[in-house]
């Protein structure tokens, strides 16, 4: 189910501001001390108390004003967490002004510690079961929630990030932004072509997985497709009580499952933990996982300080045998998340995401004058880390290696404005562009930098675009012509041969004999690289040098459509 916005809860947004229509001033106090009830979630319904028409928050007395649509009966609810709801009797609205005072009750608590997990999930029925009663409560800060986005009430500053993870969860590379003074949360969200990179470039755009908001929760749409159970909280949520929602049926589209932690000793909504299921295979190589938090601010508005969106990065490995089926490998993992403050606010150094947890020192530079930069270079070509890569600035004076996971770190004295270089025959091979990156690192900072060797798919659409029918990218062959000491032999001729029996003629198969060749000559580091190879072709493929004989093997095009094949010449 990819997330949009719920219009159930759009009638709460502006329905006040109708010209001609009547109103009611109502003035909320707690029952038995008469105190007035700050932040208070007051709401106009009709008549029979279903359908929300407006809603607001009270003041700093208690009081607020609604407007009906028109002449006519309606009811006044407020809500506020911690305190039963309270609704008015049919109240007529008409020319004059319409007072009412609503006494709010302190609610009964704990009526949500859960004394055991619930075995079944069921659909919710209302108040009297254990997930009924979590709702009830739930529901109220979940409304105060979507309310106060909705209406824009509290301006906020937003930290938003974007982050490349590997497979433990340590930030191989991140891009973060600043929103000052907005009136809500942006929608970020993780496409499926950031995801699975076989599909990069040609994926629609409209795969979008996000967080989900508070309207969406509570539409009825989502209630109703949704079955709940009470459950003890466990792990870091030791000592809450959890609403577990799932699918109420399995079906072939993507759908939400999580918890709602809620906060038994004041009904206090805590946080919201889900999980996409349902997703397409590729992406099911591992677990999605984000978490929002709900904070509820001293005038009663509820807002998400902290939010984060995991899914994994998965690539299509395909085998250079073709009787091996292409598997998906787990690289790591995409995130997006955010803070959020109320505008003019100090932002705290808590960040949504879990994995700073893990990564603990990765912005804290070595000394105060050194700057640092550190990532990881991976191969998606084979779906393993790419080691013995050399990383260097400065000219090559400050080097470093890519580890066996791929990983390095450089550092140096001062500021880092420069070009950072990645060299390794693979990188050259395939003409990857991030192998030189411009980098500006002050003193005392830290940066990452990411280098991926895409996959095959994505190599052969890049470098040589579809084939004479249109129907998929063109084949290649790639790879480095050495002599017997193992070193480049530049402007040596190669080509390749082959037949064609068939051909794609206007959807059909025709018979046909045609003798196909590709040539082309290294480059100064011997390397070579020839496009328009056909899938499963046997080739015969040569290579030729001034004084030498020429070599010839032969070879058949595998499944991925990307032959790698290095020349050596006998030593002399």
């Amino acid at each position: 189910m990819h997330l949009r916005s719920i219009a159930l809860i759009a009638a709460l947004i502006l329905a006040g501001a109708r010209t001609g229509a009547q109103e009611v001033r109502i003035e909320v106090f707690e029952a038995g001390t008469g105190k007035p009830i700050v932040g208070a979630n007051v709401s106009l319904y009709d008549s029979a108390g279903t359908i929300p028409l407006g809603g607001t928050f009270s003041d700093q007395t208690g009081r607020t004003d609604l407007r009906g649509p028109g002449r006519g009966a309606y009811r006044v609810k407020a809500d506020k967490v911690g305190y039963d709801t309270w609704t008015s009797v049919q109240l007529q609205l008409g020319e004059k002004l319409v007072l009412v005072r609503a006494a709010m009750a302190p609610a009964r608590n704990p009526s949500t510690v859960v004394a055991r997990n619930e075995t079944a999930c069921q659909q919710l029925t209302g108040p009297g079961t254990p997930a009924g009663d979590l709702w009830t409560e739930i529901r109220k800060a979940l409304t105060a929630n979507a309310m106060t986005e909705a209406q824009g009430l509290v301006p906020l500053d937003v930290d938003v990030y974007e982050r490349v993870l590997d497979r433990d969860l340590a930030i191989v590379a991140e891009h973060a932004d600043q929103h000052p003074h907005i009136s809500r949360r942006p929608a970020l969200g993780i496409s499926w072509d950031q995801a699975d990179t076989t599909r990069r470039g040609d994926a629609s755009g409209t795969e979008v997985y996000r967080a989900p908001d508070a309207a969406t929760v509570l539409s009825d749409q989502f209630v109703k497709s949704h079955c709940y159970a009470a459950i003890r909280g466990y792990g870091p949520e030791t000592g809450l009580t959890g609403l577990e929602f799932k699918p109420a049926r399995v079906a072939g589209l993507p759908e939400l499952t999580g918890v709602l932690w809620l906060d038994p000793k004041d009904n206090t909504l805590r946080a919201l933990n889900f999980d996409y299921v349902n997703l397409p295979i590729p992406l099911r190589v591992a677990r999605t996982s984000g978490r929002l938090e709900f904070q509820q601010l001293p005038t009663g508005q509820w807002i998400v300080p902290r939010w984060y969106i995991r899914m994994p990065r998965v690539v299509r490995v395909a085998s250079h045998d073709p009787r091996m089926a292409a598997h998906d490998s787990l690289v790591g993992y995409q995130e997006v998340g955010g803070a959020a403050r109320p505008a003019g606010s100090a932002a705290t150094a808590r960040n949504a995401s879990a994995t700073t947890d893990n990564v603990a020192d990765v912005d804290a530079p070595s000394t105060e004058n050194q700057s640092a930069i550190a990532g990881v270079v991976f191969d998606s070509t084979t779906g393993r880390a790419l080691p013995g890569v050399v990383v260097s600035i400065r000219g090559g004076t400050v080097r470093t290696t890519t580890n066996s996971g791929g990983r390095f770190e450089l550092t140096a004295n001062g500021a880092m404005n420069d070009t950072l270089v990645f060299e390794h025959p693979r990188l050259r091979l395939f003409r990857v562009a991030e192998r030189k990156q411009t980098i500006s690192i002050p003193p005392g900072a830290r940066g990452q930098a990411l280098v991926m060797v895409p996959s095959y798919a994505t190599l052969r659409a890049r470098l040589c675009g579809r084939n004479e029918t249109g129907t998929e990218a063109q084949g290649l062959m790639a790879g480095y012509v050495v002599d017997g000491a193992g070193k480049p032999i530049a402007g040596a001729h190669v080509w390749a041969s082959w037949e064609i029996n068939w051909v794609e003629q206007n959807g059909r198969l025709v018979s046909t004999n045609q003798q196909r060749t590709v040539e082309t000559n290294t480059n100064g580091d011997g390397s070579y690289l020839m496009c328009g190879l056909t899938r499963g072709a046997q080739i015969t493929a040569k290579v030729g040098i001034a004084g030498r004989n020429t070599l010839e093997d032969r070879l058949v095009v595998p499944a991925t459509v990307v032959l790698e094949h290095d020349f050596r010449f006998g030593a002399r």
